[in-house]
């Protein structure tokens, strides 16, 4: 079973690199996705800019305030996800900049292959391993399991000592 998984995580290792090299930005598929419905619902917000960094959007009946230098926004999503929010990308396209250069690096193409950077190294069969000289080692032996005590209640001064007395000699 330990081999099967080994040869598993091998070929997912080499399937996931494989899969990084089919993407068509620095930022991963899913991240992407995530970035041009953003994009797209930007389109609808109306800006308020005070001169500097910061931001004010009329988005439906909610406003919402962003400060680009602080890496704020009222929306919360830009910090949750590290995906800019629609606000954001509307502030960054306000001011002439890039919003997918503010993807934060976890999304990156160089991250995702760090985490595939230490490779699993084949081994040879078991068979032909070389033969060691330390004892084997072997399972503890079974032991015999204490008896529980304490089974029965413990009685009362006046009750019976010898087994237990129906309901209709107590009541009496």
């Amino acid at each position: 079973m330990l081999e099967d998984i080994r040869h598993k995580i091998m070929n997912r290792h080499v399937d996931m690199i494989r899969f990084a090299e089919t993407w068509i930005s620095d930022i991963g598929p899913m991240a992407r996705t995530i970035l041009e419905d953003n994009k797209e619902y930007s389109n609808k917000c109306i800006v308020l800019w005070n001169g500097v960094n910061g931001f004010e959007f009329a988005d439906g009946g909610y406003t919402f305030v962003v400060h680009l230098d602080k890496k704020y926004c009222d929306y919360r999503l830009w910090m949750l996800r590290g995906i800019p929010c629609p606000h954001v990308i509307c502030a960054y396209y306000y001011l002439n900049e890039d919003p997918d250069q503010r993807v934060k690096h976890w999304y990156r193409k160089e991250t995702f292959l760090k985490s595939y950077r230490h490779f699993i190294q084949p081994i040879t069969n078991m068979r032909m391993w070389p033969k060691t000289t330390n004892p084997s080692i072997e399972p503890p032996k079974p032991r015999k399991m204490a008896n529980k005590l304490g089974k029965n209640r413990r009685k009362n001064k006046d009750e019976p000592k010898n087994g237990a007395s129906s309901q209709k000699e107590v009541s009496r």
